[in-house]
């Protein structure tokens, strides 16, 4: 074990979760006040920060010689494959109904649909334009966010803990990572993050729980939307103040 690594997970533990809390914080409040929000710029932000902070790793890794595999770069192994894809299949299934059961909301429906995710809908696309951005996070959050949660995390943590220990801690640690999207935000985050990790550890690779994080992200912004527009709440782009 490295300084570097320490370094690492300082920042994913404390760092992270904070500076995002922060910003998430500063959007709800323009938003609640009635001021635009630039929700584009948030996401060119958090794509920026993962990517760098990935780049980081990876020196690192490399630097230090390390193998990939270690982070998960490897074939999925046995009946993983197989067992996985029909996982990923159920998946993309079950997200596409959901989008499609949004499309045909009540403008009520919609309403206590919306109601239910808090702060959440203050983070999701409410124009075109934002929701192409949003797409590019969600491609971001699937590779980085699995590369560094579910590799490196668990990679490290093994060498404290059980490998199941190290799986359940890992996903508070991805839920803590998501605080900004509010109390229940993070506790169905580290739900989704602790699946995850039992998808990787099950496949042997971390090729799988990308798509599935990827896709997984984006459909879910792309529902959301769909309940904005149902309940009138998509915008076209506008100037920040």
């Amino acid at each position: 074990m490295h300084l570097v690594d320490h370094v690492l997970v300082l920042l994913l533990f404390v760092v992270q979760p904070f500076v995002s809390a922060i910003e998430a914080r500063r959007i709800d409040a323009r938003a609640k006040a009635g001021q635009c929000v630039d929700r584009f710029r948030f996401y060119g932000h958090t794509v920026l920060l993962e990517w760098l902070f990935l780049a980081v790793l990876a020196a690192a890794w490399l630097t230090l010689g390390r193998p990939i595999e270690d982070l998960g770069f490897a074939s999925p192994r046995g009946s993983g494959f197989w067992v996985g894809t029909a996982l990923l299949v159920v998946l993309i299934g079950v997200l596409l109904y959901s989008w499609r059961r949004a499309r045909g909301l009540a403008v009520t429906e919609a309403a206590k649909e919306l109601e239910s995710l808090g702060r959440v809908v203050q983070l999701v696309p409410h124009n075109a334009r934002e929701l192409q951005g949003f797409v590019g996070v969600s491609i971001t959050a699937g590779i980085v966010e699995e590369i560094v949660y579910r590799g490196f995390i668990l990679w490290y943590l093994t060498h404290y803990m059980p490998l199941w220990f190290a799986v359940f801690f890992s996903s508070v640690v991805f839920g803590l990572g998501h605080i900004y999207q509010g109390a229940n935000g993070a506790l169905r985050t580290g739900l989704v993050g602790l699946a995850f990790g039992i998808y990787y550890v099950a496949t042997g690779s971390i090729w799988l729980p990308i798509v599935a994080h990827a896709v997984l992200d984006i459909l879910q912004g792309a529902t959301i939307y769909e309940m904005l527009r149902r309940h009138g709440r998509v915008l076209r782009p506008q100037a920040v103040a």
